[in-house]
């Protein structure tokens, strides 16, 4: 799947095969299964389960994406970035850091990469971004790629989302 690499110079992203499970899972902290309302910490088989059903989805072209995110020449996985076609040319982004890798302007790359590719080979026309309120973190991202709050809806754990907007027809 190496055709559905993206890079800019300093960050790869490619497609989660099964051999990064393990690496995946060593990357999860609480911080990240708090915001992603997961019920408890994931196993060894969730994850190989995650990305089997990713790797259908990218054999079939199907809604669905997921990249693992590295350094361009590092073996090490940072984090991971998701993308979903949702209805009406739109697009769902959400990413991962792992801990001792945030704060280096990474997820917003990753996102930005993930974006264009929506884009050009998806025709999305808006990017969904769903977060829990006291992600501030997250909320920064979303903006400094051009992203405006567009309201609130329920989450399936029973909390609240807000929901930020990334209209692309009017460019990034």
């Amino acid at each position: 799947m190496k055709t559905n690499t993206l890079t800019d110079g300093d960050l790869e992203l490619r497609p989660l095969e099964v051999d990064d499970a393990a690496e995946w899972l060593a990357g999860e902290n609480d911080e990240q299964i708090r915001w992603f309302e997961a019920p408890r910490p994931a196993l060894l088989s969730d994850v190989e389960a995650f990305i089997l059903r990713c790797r259908e989805s990218w054999q079939t072209m199907g809604d669905h994406r997921y990249w693992a995110i590295r350094r361009v020449g590092a073996p090490e996985m940072v984090g991971g970035v998701n993308l979903r076609k949702l209805d009406n040319d739109e697009v769902n982004v959400s990413y991962v850091v792992f801990p001792r890798f945030r704060h280096q302007g990474i997820a917003f790359r990753a996102s930005a990469l993930v974006v264009n590719y929506a884009v050009v080979k998806m025709g999305a026309q808006a990017v969904v971004f769903k977060m829990l309120p006291e992600n501030v973190h997250s909320r920064s991202v979303t903006i400094r790629l051009g992203a405006k709050f567009s309201g609130e809806e329920p989450s399936n754990a029973g909390a609240t989302f807000q929901v930020l907007k990334l209209d692309l027809r009017r460019g990034m």
